[in-house]
């Protein structure tokens, strides 16, 4: 008997890595929900991304961060929540707006598991992290009190860092670019590295099949 695949809302389906779960949550044949929030107005690009996802099986959900109500009801119909909203300094920067998707969750009292943006360095072993890049582990860790002290079932995803990401401008925290004349070193060079091994999502999210 097959197990019974669980049904996963993507929240930040349009990102960078948020694209890469809704595509690895419909390879593996979940039951795929992708969070429509109206704030994006008219912002083509997104707007293509999400009819593409439909097309590929995905149910878009509409729902606005700020309605409660609705973001509530968004969650009844899912099991599993996995947030990838951006937490990148230069950009969108809206970590905290998770802590409405907390009490959403909260409140609907139904999801086996909640994903919280994480994706990244583990926020928890940064307390020596310097800005700009700083408040992203300290908003991280925020998020994280939130969740645990909801009761809520919880998986932190730490990948540590994803070479597509910071290999083009050369780690520089200033630009998307790759640097022309000067290239910025951070730290004090004596840190070692170590090799990560890293796991698809596809595999993460059959850990997530209720049974």
């Amino acid at each position: 008997m097959a197990m019974e695949k669980s049904r996963v809302l993507i929240v930040g389906g349009t990102g960078y890595i948020g694209r890469r779960i809704v595509a690895a949550s419909l390879a593996e044949g979940h039951p795929t929900f992708v969070l429509l929030r109206p704030e994006i107005g008219l912002d083509i690009d997104k707007l293509q991304i999400l009819l593409a996802f439909k097309a590929q099986g995905a149910r878009l959900l509409e729902a606005s961060l700020d309605d409660h109500d609705g973001l509530v009801a968004a969650v009844r119909q899912v099991d599993v929540v996995v947030s990838a909203m951006s937490g990148v300094h230069l950009r969108s920067h809206n970590l905290m707006l998770q802590l409405k998707l907390v009490e959403a969750i909260k409140e609907a009292g139904n999801v086996k598991r909640f994903l919280p943006s994480e994706f990244g360095m583990d926020p928890s072993r940064m307390g020596n992290a310097l800005e700009p890049g700083r408040v992203t582990f300290d908003e991280k860790m925020e998020i994280r009190r939130a969740i645990e002290d909801a009761k809520i079932p919880h998986t932190y995803v730490s990948s540590n860092c994803f070479a597509a990401y910071f290999c083009p401008n050369l780690s520089q925290l200033t630009s998307f670019l790759p640097p022309k004349e000067r290239v910025n070193v951070y730290g004090d060079g004596n840190v070692k590295g170590k090799k990560v091994n890293y796991s698809l999502f596809q595999k993460f999210l059959l850990r997530c099949d209720t049974s």
